[in-house]
């Protein structure tokens, strides 16, 4: 199928949602009176519309799992290795400034996206940590420290044989739990049996890749509490996953504050509605808080919500969608934010509707065709923004519009102090 028969049918289509016309009937009505025929030649029917829409949707299929997932883990296996911590030690404030600019520990991160990782290993840095990620001959991901236990060699320079690593520099092979099980030019040697770097636990569900950083005394992972979104069949759509240049703290900020949306996005094509001019508010709820927009909802980025409690981390926001863009309502945004390093910050974010059968076709043929470069141009605006902070922290004067924003703040600062003080066997005051 060409670009141009796929832009015509969304721009056709497009128009006549933006017109009033919502049903099935109507919508192959209007194609049929001048959109682009069928590649068939065929008329348009309701039938052939629904059809051709299944067709051209791409929708990325959604296992049922529950919202707490168990990952696959053998605590005896996946033994730590007994080595010091990558932090500063002996010291709360100097280990809950390093958790605090690298990002607590003990939770759940996005690493990778599905699509990314195949039967070849692949190395990113997340959390300040090396990993190297692949599939073993079952498609099973796996996620080791990308550092070779002999020399310290990347091991994602290497191969994958048999679902193992191995190293390009002297071939030394290490299973899906970090364990050496071959030394090929010293057989026998005694590294073989043991494990000398770090395995982490992980979990792929919907388009993703989650891996488990734990600290020394948090060895063993919680399972994953996932948002209704990712789990529910009612709920379908699609990551966009990215690196941007900026600390993570500064995204976080990002995505506490509703006021910057009639600002910095007043011009694009979802946040162009309402006043400059409005209060902030936070509720505080169990186990996460609100941030909203006093004097509306439903008109702008006008809400959303960080989720704190459990073992991940996350924002829910709500963009309302015009007509043109189709059934659903809003779209619903879940938000995941992984520290890579002081200055890069990995996002990984779902933008979602609810809807199913033939008007979720539709959603994800529009939202492919068409509504992905306008939403992707209000985040290319945050890029754009973020991108000129200056290294954390920055020299501010807040007020009222940064009261999500401080809230964020504290709740970071608190459990990484938390942290801190559990991990050095200091009493908590």
């Amino acid at each position: 199928m060409s670009d141009e028969y796929e832009g015509a049918l969304a721009a056709h289509v497009m128009e006549a949602l933006g017109a009033g016309t919502a049903d099935l009937a109507g919508l192959a009505r209007t194609l049929g009176e001048g959109g682009p025929p069928l590649p068939s030649g065929a008329p348009w029917t309701a039938g052939d519309l629904a059809a051709e829409l299944a067709r051209v949707a791409e929708v990325p299929p959604k296992t049922a799992v529950a919202r707490s997932v168990t990952s696959d883990y053998d605590a005896e296996r996946a033994r730590r290795p007994a080595r010091a911590d990558a932090s500063p030690a002996g010291d709360v404030e100097a280990r809950t400034e390093f958790l605090l600019t690298y990002g607590l520990r003990n939770q759940w991160y996005v690493v990778a996206a599905s699509a990314e990782v195949g039967d070849k290993p692949f190395g990113v840095k997340r959390l300040g940590e090396a990993l190297v990620l692949w599939r073993d001959e079952n498609g099973a991901v796996h996620a080791v420290e990308d550092r070779c236990p002999h020399r310290g060699a990347a091991l994602s320079i290497g191969e994958v044989h048999e679902g193992q690593l191995t190293c390009a520099y002297h071939g030394v092979r290490v299973d899906p739990y970090a364990k050496v099980v071959a030394v090929p030019g010293l057989p026998g040697c005694p590294l073989e049996g043991k494990t000398l770097t770090r395995h982490y636990p992980v979990i792929e569900h919907y388009q993703a890749i989650w891996a488990y950083f734990g600290d020394a005394r948090h060895q063993t992972p919680p399972p994953l509490e996932l948002p209704e979104e990712l789990v529910s069949p009612e709920w379908t759509g699609m990551l966009h996953h990215d690196t941007w240049n900026a600390d993570y703290r500064y995204v976080i900020d990002n995505l506490c504050d509703p006021m910057h949306g009639p600002f910095l996005h007043g011009k694009t094509y979802t946040q162009s509605r309402g006043p400059r001019t409005d209060a902030v508010k936070v509720l505080e709820k169990d186990g996460s808080f609100e941030v909203f927009r006093e004097g509306q909802r439903g008109v702008n980025l006008d809400w959303m919500e960080f989720v704190l409690a459990g073992s991940s981390t996350y924002a829910r926001v709500e963009i309302p969608m015009p007509p043109n863009a189709g059934p659903g309502g809003i779209m619903g945004i879940i938000f995941y934010t992984t520290p890579v390093d002081e200055a890069h910050v990995l996002i990984s974010v779902w933008r979602l509707r609810k809807v199913s059968g033939w008007q979720r076709d539709l959603w994800h043929f529009l939202f492919r065709a068409r509504i992905r470069g306008f939403v992707d141009a209000v985040l290319a605006q945050d890029i754009v923004a973020l991108g000129t902070m200056p290294p954390w922290p920055a020299q501010e004067h807040l007020y009222g519009h940064d009261a999500g924003l401080t809230r964020a703040r504290k709740h970071f600062r608190e459990a990484a102090k938390a942290q801190a003080r559990e991990l050095l066997l200091e009493p908590v005051s």
